[in-house]
Order: C-alpha cells, then structure tokens, then sequence
C-alpha cells in the first residue's frame, strides 16, 4: 500500500508524487535571495523538511489551508475532494463580497 500524505508530511516527503514535486518547486523557487549558493542550498534544504502545517503557519497567509490541503489530496490520489473544497472557497467569496455590497 502506498504512503498516506497528512498535514504532518513534509514537502521532501511530498515531492515522491508528481503533485509534490511541482509544488516542491513552487516553494524552493519562491525562495528569499541568499548570498551565496551554499547559503540557498541549506535554506531549502531547512524549508523542504517543514511539515505541510508548519509551512501555512510561517507563511503568513501567502499558503492557505485551502491549498495544502489540496496539494496534500493530489499526492494521496484524492482528486475528487478539491470540487467540493472549491465550491466552499467561492462560497465564502461569495458571502465576503455581499456583505460588503451590503454595508
């Protein structure tokens, strides 16, 4: 049986499947400028090794839960589970800009 992926699953563990791999990318390439390449390789290295939840805390709202989550279904083969989880982001949308039209 295949490795079950959870918000405690690190990005490195996560880049095993296709999904993790290109969001591996994402974050490495989104990474501050370093000095020097010795100094970029050991922030990724540090960076790749956080567990899913620990990198949505630190990133200030730049990762959602919304999106781990996501990237978390896709490496566990679990497609079907972004449709409603997106349906429930328009929703919450939805509801943020009537209330605004509505003030």
């Amino acid at each position: 049986m295949s490795k079950t992926y959870t918000r405690q699953s690190t990005v490195q563990e996560l880049a095993a499947t296709v999904p993790g791999r290109a969001f591996k990318a994402m974050i490495v390439r989104q990474l501050p400028k370093t000095e020097t390449e010795e100094e970029r390789q050991a922030l990724e290295d540090m960076t790749v090794a956080l567990p899913m939840e620990t990198l949505v805390e630190l990133s200030e709202g730049k990762l959602t839960w919304g999106i781990a989550d996501s990237v978390i279904d896709l490496a566990n083969g679990k497609p079907h589970r972004l449709v409603p989880r997106g349906v429930g982001a328009g929703k919450g949308a939805l509801q943020k800009v009537t209330r605004a039209i509505r003030r």
